[in-house]
């Protein structure tokens, strides 16, 4: 026995393995590189399988740990490992990983006497999506509101151009200034004026001095003059 161990030995030390320093950089490089050589069109689905195997050792998979997503652990060949989620589409909004979100915010703007139509414009904008991962459509605003007894925007009166307070709307900046309600939004978007909003899609509210004004107007008319005179 003891021999047999002997010779195992031996042959251990004529076979070992021995990495250079080259062979440590071209390691290195090799991993730096990975992404490439995963997208090279060279790559063949055979050489991806393969790749999948000498970093990886399994994955465990669990879609019941949370509604409307999948855990999943990496045991990667090094001993270590990593855990993961993933949002899954599903087929009903009773599975929907974001349901109370969804459902609190359809609220506040329906609350805000939003449309449908609006509604699904600022859910889409929000980043939200459907259960089976689409955009947000007038009519699926409509059956969720149905489902949850929500109910549909009543006409109301137009949009003051200015507030109690003082401080205007979208169309009253517009028209104290001389721009189009767009040029407001898109002043507001860049910061180029201030205003606030109690949460996004309820009205705008901007504090304008009458110096204020008088600038922007200003700055109006240059910008016009400018444009016609290069025209």
């Amino acid at each position: 026995m003891e021999k047999v161990e002997q010779d195992y030995q031996s042959w251990l030390q004529q076979h070992r393995l021995e990495l250079t320093s080259e062979d440590r950089q071209d390691i290195l490089a090799l991993g730096e590189n990975l992404p490439a050589l995963w997208h090279a069109p060279t790559t063949t689905p055979a050489d991806r399988k393969q790749i999948v195997r000498l970093l990886i050792q399994d994955v465990i998979l669990d879609q019941h740990r949370e509604r409307g997503k999948v855990w999943l652990q990496i045991n990667w060949q090094t001993g270590a490992t990593s855990e993961h989620w993933l949002v899954r589409h599903v087929q009903s909004y009773a599975e929907y990983a974001h349901l109370e979100a969804l459902q609190k915010r359809i609220i506040e703007l329906a609350a805000l006497e939003k449309t449908d139509r609006e509604m699904a414009a600022i859910l889409n904008e929000e980043g939200f999506r459907t259960a089976r991962g689409f955009v947000f459509s007038n009519k699926m605003v409509w059956l969720l509101r149905q489902e949850w007894g929500l109910p549909a925007a009543q006409a109301s009166s137009p949009e003051p151009l200015r507030w109690p307070d003082g401080a205007y709307t979208i169309h009253g900046a517009a028209m104290a200034i001389g721009v189009s309600p767009g040029t407001i939004h898109k002043w507001l978007r860049t910061d180029c004026l201030q205003g606030q909003q109690r949460m996004k899609g309820a009205p705008w509210k901007i504090p304008l001095t009458d110096e204020q004004i008088t600038s922007l107007q200003s700055y109006v008319e240059r910008v016009r003059r400018s444009k016609k005179e290069a025209s």
